[in-house]
């Protein structure tokens, strides 16, 4: 009996161990590492500009981004990242922002794929006319890159 009563306990105690370890794991792969979530403000206000067919604000928030970036000295962010926030920062027009945009929100994207982020706050939504990928809060898509023109083309392919 005394030996049953043992094995109870440790059974019991596993369970606990396993939901503890389970409840760490996905409390870990919700949250968005601080310094992707630094960046991500100014990435979905551009994204907003570019689908009001607007370059206001853009360069200034490309370049915030940027530092952003700069300032993460643990080699988290992709090293491409600034050289494409600089084209983004330069860009005259409404076609060349939207090609910088674009190698961002490729880049954000692998980001939160290679950390496992799972939100649930984050639509990666897709444009098959672009060939294009972006990030939004919502799942009503507007289209960064065609705007005005296409503003709804494009789907929800992935939640993070």
């Amino acid at each position: 009996m005394q030996e049953e009563g043992r094995m109870k306990r440790r059974y019991q105690l596993l369970a606990v161990f396993w939901i503890v370890a389970a409840w760490t794991g996905l409390t870990r792969a919700e949250s968005l590492p601080p310094a992707l979530d630094s960046v991500m403000p100014p990435y979905l206000a551009m994204g907003k500009a570019l689908a009001d067919d607007s370059l206001k604000g853009v360069a200034s928030l490309a370049a915030t981004m940027k530092s952003l970036v700069e300032r993460e000295k643990s080699g988290f962010f992709p090293k491409e990242l600034p050289a494409d926030l600089d084209r983004l920062a330069k860009a005259t027009d409404l076609d060349t922002a939207r090609l910088a945009y674009k190698d961002v929100s490729d880049r954000l994207i692998a980001l939160f794929r290679d950390h496992h982020v799972q939100t649930g706050h984050y639509f990666v939504c897709t444009c098959p006319m672009a060939q294009a990928s972006w990030i939004q809060t919502d799942k009503e898509i507007k289209n960064p890159f065609y705007g005005s023109a296409m503003l709804l083309c494009g789907d929800v392919t992935e939640t993070f």
